[in-house]
């Protein structure tokens, strides 16, 4: 269990408090039975006392003495003192000495059972056993105390665990919650601080929805509006009799409508939470599916791997590569474009000049190159690309050598 955990701390608490009472109520059992062990003690100095004085005063009346006295002559000893407890041996420093003597020289044992004390005077050739009445007082209210008290903790740290046991209900939730699952619902109708929180966080996740549904249909509301007139734009810009002009427009309409493009494919994956599918794909043709997607002749991409196997989703794997081959054909000075596949790295690798700006800097959204070789670009391409490998647990880096621009994933699961 985790040590951090409340219910660990809880657990700890429960199990100090209730070994802390049975610790107590051993002390206090111990404390009672060391004080009986002290009344007995006196009483035994002085039964024992009264005994020897009326055996040397009673004669052939010892018997009745002994029971007017209030003691009472065993019989047949030998046929009860198997049941009885021994004590008082060896003798306690308080007894007189001639008693600890008669003790230790085995003239006197003294027992005991519930009710009484027995003497057992032992002769040379016959014993005699008495027994004298005592009283003990065990308090009956500290067993029910301690039986109180251990159930009212067992009972509190029950109620406490049904109390805290919605945590981890509600732990699991936010862990959907943040791996994209938008239907969790944590609503409780109890009363706690938990309950509280949980209801909190309820209408957090419902406002969240509101808002990334409005922002879905706002977005896809608006690049259905825009398709249409682009289209008509680009019909009517190339009916224009002043070709100038007309390639002045066809050149802002296609960027408006490269725009849109790039809007759609990072709203498609913002709006499926990047939801991914796993399947076993083969990079080279995730490659030529990604190059196709651009209109770029086969021999313009030069695609490497021995073991091509990988698991990913197949469909923003394709995003990734046709991205990144875009890059390195609009940022490249040759016409060749690398593709390799090794152990879980994938490298594209393309001629052209150092970046202006940082590759951090780089895959914001909306941020471009200064140096402007990419001059169509909305700078959503890097972006797209760092958010489904995010997804996928993996990295994309990217180092310059020797002219040549290299673009690393790291972190993609191999197939088998």
């Amino acid at each position: 269990m985790n040590r951090h955990s409340i219910f660990f701390k809880l657990n700890l608490i429960f199990l100090f408090a209730l070994g802390a009472l049975i610790a107590l109520f051993a002390m206090m059992v111990r404390e009672i039975e060391s004080q009986e062990m002290r009344m007995l003690e006196k009483k035994a100095v002085a039964y024992e006392s009264e005994i020897r004085k009326i055996i040397i005063q009673s004669g052939s009346r010892l018997e009745k003495s002994l029971k007017e006295h209030g003691y009472t002559p065993i019989p047949h000893p030998e046929e009860i003192n198997v049941n009885l407890t021994p004590i008082f041996n060896p003798p306690p420093t308080t007894f007189p000495q001639t008693l600890r003597e008669r003790i230790e020289d085995g003239r006197l044992r003294i027992y005991r059972d519930k009710k009484r004390i027995y003497f057992e005077l032992i002769g040379p050739k016959s014993s005699r056993m008495i027994a004298a009445p005592i009283e003990v007082y065990r308090p009956k209210w500290i067993a029910f105390f301690f039986g109180g008290m251990t159930g009212v903790i067992i009972l509190l740290y029950w109620t406490l665990r049904r109390s805290l046991r919605p945590l981890k209900t509600l732990a699991k939730q936010i862990r959907r919650f943040g791996e994209g699952d938008m239907e969790v619902s944590t609503r409780s109708d109890k009363q706690d601080e938990i309950a509280f929180v949980a209801n909190q966080f309820d209408a957090t996740v419902k406002k969240i929805r509101a808002m990334k549904e409005a922002r879905s249909l706002f977005m896809r509301n608006i690049m259905h509006e825009l398709k249409t007139p682009i289209t008509k734009g680009k019909l009517s810009a190339a009916l224009l009799s002043d070709e100038q002009e007309a390639k002045i427009l066809q050149k802002a309409f296609s960027r408006m409508e490269h725009l849109i493009h790039e809007m759609a494919e990072m709203e498609m994956i913002t709006s499926q939470s990047l939801d991914l599918k796993l399947t076993t794909c083969d990079f080279r043709t995730l490659a030529k599916d990604a190059a196709s997607l651009l209109f770029i002749e086969d021999e313009r991409i030069k695609i490497g791997c021995k073991e091509c196997m990988l698991k990913g989703d197949y469909d923003m794997l394709v995003i990734v590569l046709k991205n990144l081959i875009d890059n390195a054909i609009k940022y490249g000075d040759g016409n060749t474009v690398y593709i390799s596949y090794r152990k879980g790295r994938v490298e594209i690798i393309n001629k052209g000049e150092p970046m202006s700006k940082s590759f951090e800097k780089l895959m914001e959204p909306f941020c471009k190159d200064a140096n402007g070789i990419n001059k169509e670009s909305f700078g959503l391409g890097l972006y797209i690309v760092k958010s489904i490998l995010d997804a996928h647990g993996a990295t994309l880096s990217h180092r310059y050598e020797r002219g040549h621009h290299i673009f690393s994933i790291d972190g993609l699961e191999p197939a088998g």
